[in-house]
Order: structure tokens, then C-alpha cells, then sequence
């Protein structure tokens, strides 16, 4: 049974709980306001932890993900008061991008490193999926998909597949206590399309060996 972990997320801004899984939050974009459900679902899904990712800014400086101010923090993640903020419209750490509004029409968007999700249980995850949909199923085409990052690998991966061994060389297969994995977004709206108005769920799925 799904775990709903608080709700609305975008393509705008995700909010979440720093130390917990999820907290709450709304978005909008130039154009139009979507939001997204986020469920977890799985036996292992309650021992994630989710927070800031360090990312490289523009520059190839890194920016450390720790909501202060400045030029080098993680431009489209902030943390304040236990709750992390991403807003995928523009960056804020002084770099040119920071003039841009939104997603880019007609155009493969990525964004690296944005969320870091850690194992916080005492069992090894060794399914981990990330699957964003839209609820009346308006979507046209396949525009989301997930890039990952173990801190030895990277890769893209699609909607709704399996991100653990994902690529060659591949990502770590499972995730063990304590150890941690990067994912971000890619958003291609080359002969793609996403409804002004809409609704959309993202679901993160963990499970362990041990899953009936």
C-alpha cells in the first residue's frame, strides 16, 4: 500500500521535509501551476531520507547543499527550517542562467544532483524506481526522465524503471545502510507536450530482499 508522504511537488518546485521523507509545498511555473503528488511505496520506503544534493553550478564550482547565501550554494535546492525547496524556474547563485523563467519549449531541460536519497534502515534497498505521472493521463509523448549519480557512476534512466544498476558502467545495485544515491530531472518537450493545467504524481519505490 502507498505511503503519501505529503503532497505538491513541480515542475516548478519541490518542498520537502530535510530529515524526513517528504513535506509539503506548491509551485508554478511562467505559464501555469501544476502539482504533483508525492507517494512512497514499498516495505523500505519509510527509511529513506531525502535532502539537498551538492551539485557543480555553471562555473564547475561546487555548491554545497546547505541552504546558505551565496554563489556556491545549490541553486535550484534550498533548505530552510527542515524543509528543502527545489525550483527548477531559475538558479539563484549569481550565474547567467539566473535571468531564465521556467522550462524551455522545444527543448531537453536537465537538471543534475538535485535530491539525495539516503538509506536510513538497517536493511539493503535493492529496488529503488522513480515514477513521475500525470493523473488524466494528458501527457503527450514521454518528456520525464531521471539522471543518477552513486558518486562512481552516472547515468540516465527512464521513467519508471529501476535506478539501482541502471547504465554501463553501472550504478550501485543495491543501497546498503547509511549509503546514499543523487537523482535529478531531465524534462524533454521536443515533440513532447505537458498540460497547462494538470496533476501529477511522483512515486519512489524501495523495496529489499526481504519484499513479500
Amino acid at each position: 500500500m502507498a505511503s503519501r508522504r505529503s503532497v505538491l511537488i513541480g515542475l516548478g518546485s519541490l518542498v520537502a521535509g530535510g530529515g524526513a521523507l517528504l513535506g509539503t509545498g506548491a509551485f508554478t511555473t511562467v505559464t501555469a501551476e501544476r502539482t504533483v503528488s508525492i507517494e512512497t511505496t514499498g516495505d523500505a520506503s519509510g527509511f529513506l531520507g531525502l535532502e539537498a544534493a551538492d551539485r557543480v553550478d555553471d562555473s564547475g564550482t561546487n555548491q554545497p547543499a546547505n541552504g546558505t547565501t551565496g554563489a556556491n550554494q545549490n541553486e535550484y535546492v534550498q533548505e530552510t527550517d527542515g524543509t528543502i525547496q527545489i525550483n527548477l524556474d531559475a538558479g539563484s547563485d549569481g550565474d547567467a542562467d539566473d535571468n531564465g523563467t521556467g522550462l524551455n519549449q522545444n527543448a531537453k531541460t536537465t537538471f543534475r544532483n538535485l535530491v539525495t536519497i539516503t538509506n536510513n534502515g538497517t536493511q539493503t534497498v535493492t529496488s529503488l524506481t522513480l515514477s513521475i505521472s500525470e493523473n488524466s493521463g494528458t501527457i503527450t509523448g514521454s518528456p520525464f526522465s531521471f539522471t543518477v549519480d552513486d558518486n562512481s557512476n552516472e547515468t540516465t534512466v527512464s521513467n519508471g524503471n529501476n535506478i539501482l544498476g541502471a547504465g554501463s558502467p553501472s550504478i550501485t545495485s543495491d543501497l546498503t545502510p547509511g549509503e546514499s544515491i543523487d537523482f535529478g530531472m531531465i524534462i524533454n518537450l521536443i515533440g513532447n507536450s505537458i498540460p497547462d493545467s494538470a496533476n501529477y504524481t511522483l512515486t519512489i519505490t524501495a523495496e529489499t530482499n526481504q519484499s513479500n
